[in-house]
């Protein structure tokens, strides 16, 4: 029997295309589209905590909205007078989102592993800085399913012989 190489997490510009270990199909390529939307959602919503909370939260005061927006309109508020801290983790666990659908779209597993990680810490980022306000049941729900399927996917379509990580 001999031992598998596993993949590296920080690949080299020619590794990306090699040493395969799922296959990658539209059967993951079509959720990973909504996890880079997500990923580049909370890369951006950590760059404009870190650099623009202040005009946003003067923005927000200075827009009229209808009634029923008052408490969106009081969360984000809330949300964007966090610490600076908060905003530079949330930009930090973004990327590593990012990169980690890249590594899934190009068929390496070790991104499903990077991605349950990250998302993992995104969502309890929140909760630990706001307590019980920053929980969000449906982004919770959400995650753990996206994450759950991942794992699904990447257990039913494992390359296991040298042959098929030619692809």
């Amino acid at each position: 029997m001999t031992a598998t190489k596993k993949t590296p997490i920080i690949l080299n510009k020619g590794q990306m295309s090699q040493n395969k270990d799922m296959y990658s199909r539209w059967g993951i390529k079509i959720p990973l589209v909504f996890s880079f939307v997500n990923a580049f959602v909370i890369t951006l919503f950590g760059i404009i905590g870190t650099f623009f909370a202040q005009w946003f939260i003067s923005f927000i005061d200075s827009v009229e909205l209808p009634s029923i927006m008052y408490f969106w309109k009081e969360n984000l508020k809330y949300l964007l007078g966090a610490n600076i801290i908060f905003y530079i983790f949330m930009f930090i666990l973004g990327m590593i989102l990012f990169y980690a659908c890249l590594l899934m779209w190009n068929g390496h597993r070790t991104g499903v592993n990077l991605y349950a990680i990250g998302k993992s810490a995104t969502l309890l980022l929140p909760i630990l800085f706001f307590s019980l306000r920053g929980v969000a049941i449906g982004d919770i729900m959400i995650g753990v399913l996206f994450i759950a399927y991942y794992y699904l996917y990447m257990f039913r379509h494992l390359m296991t012989s040298p042959s098929q990580k030619t692809d």
